[in-house]
């Protein structure tokens, strides 16, 4: 691993590959990308809501960015999309090599391909990728990683018109409506918060509660906690739906970064929950 190490997270990517080497390609590209993303600029205008509108759109059971495409700088897309692509390539990921000549010959309709990705739109964007054959997982990750600083601008605009929306209670953002990635303890009382991995937004969430189907028997919830690993993480099952979630205690909650290294140091949690018939019930379209 290479990059600054007085940062705490290249401290803890590097830690992470020494006690698991065959996330070594996943951390380096997390590593590489990290400082791009760290400083720049959303590429897309901030979307205007009142707070009556906020409420009313969560009121609905709609996410704050539900029908509100987000308008592009096609400049500033071109330019982020364009530098990801390169640190990508730089560290061996020559499978973007065919996306980068593309971004640099403006072969892209950059602004459709990010609107597809913000609506959760896979097909429509993996048919245009197959259009140019350029590999269609690849093109929407990197799409994905342009769109997290809009998406965390969003978040910080949007949040506060709803006090963290206390009455949201769905497993997905109530920001950009992606799937919850995980869910943390926070505080001292050890509330419940689901955490969106996209865009850095925080919840509350009833803590014996399925996130997906609203299972309070406590008969049909479980917890998997591995032996041999950290304390302060676990899974939290329901037997009702057969869903899972990742669960980590903290004092204080993780940045929108932490939660990319958070959710890659606990792979061994989703496989100790697949192996046992537990699933993520799939979202609405946000992962292919």
């Amino acid at each position: 691993m290479r990059g600054d190490p007085e940062d705490p997270l290249e401290r803890r990517l590097g830690a992470l590959v020494l006690e698991w080497p065959d996330l070594g390609v996943a951390a380096e590209v997390y590593r590489a990308t990290l400082p791009l993303l760290r400083s720049a600029a959303p590429i897309a205008a901030s979307i205007p809501l009142t707070e009556d509108q906020a409420r009313r759109k969560l009121a609905n059971g709609e996410f704050l960015l539900h029908g509100a495409p987000l308008v592009f700088d096609h400049g500033a897309a071109r330019e982020l999309m364009l530098g990801l692509a390169r640190k990508l390539e730089a560290v061996g990921l020559v499978a973007v090599s065919p996306i980068r000549s593309a971004l640099e010959g403006d072969l892209l309709v950059l602004e459709d391909l990010l609107g597809h990705v913000s609506e959760g739109d896979y097909p429509s964007l993996a048919a245009r990728a197959e259009e140019q054959a350029l590999d269609p997982l690849l093109l929407w990750t990197l799409a994905q990683s342009a769109l997290k600083p809009t998406l965390r601008d969003c978040c910080g605009k949007l949040s506060p018109l709803v006090h963290a929306a206390g009455e949201w209670e769905k497993p997905c953002c109530f920001i950009c409506g992606a799937p919850a990635s995980l869910g943390e303890l926070q505080g001292n009382e050890q509330a419940k918060h689901l955490r969106c991995g996209r865009c850095g937004a925080d919840w509350i969430f009833r803590r014996l509660q399925c996130i997906y189907c609203g299972n309070e028997d406590p008969s049909h919830l479980g917890i998997l906690s591995p032996e041999g690993r950290r304390e302060n993480v676990r899974v939290e099952v329901c037997d009702k739906c057969h869903g899972y979630l990742k669960v980590v205690a903290r004092f204080a909650p993780s940045s929108p970064e932490e939660l990319a290294v958070e959710d890659l140091s606990t792979l061994y949690l989703d496989c100790l929950a697949q192996e046992r018939g537990y699933r993520r019930p799939p979202p609405r379209q946000e992962e292919p």
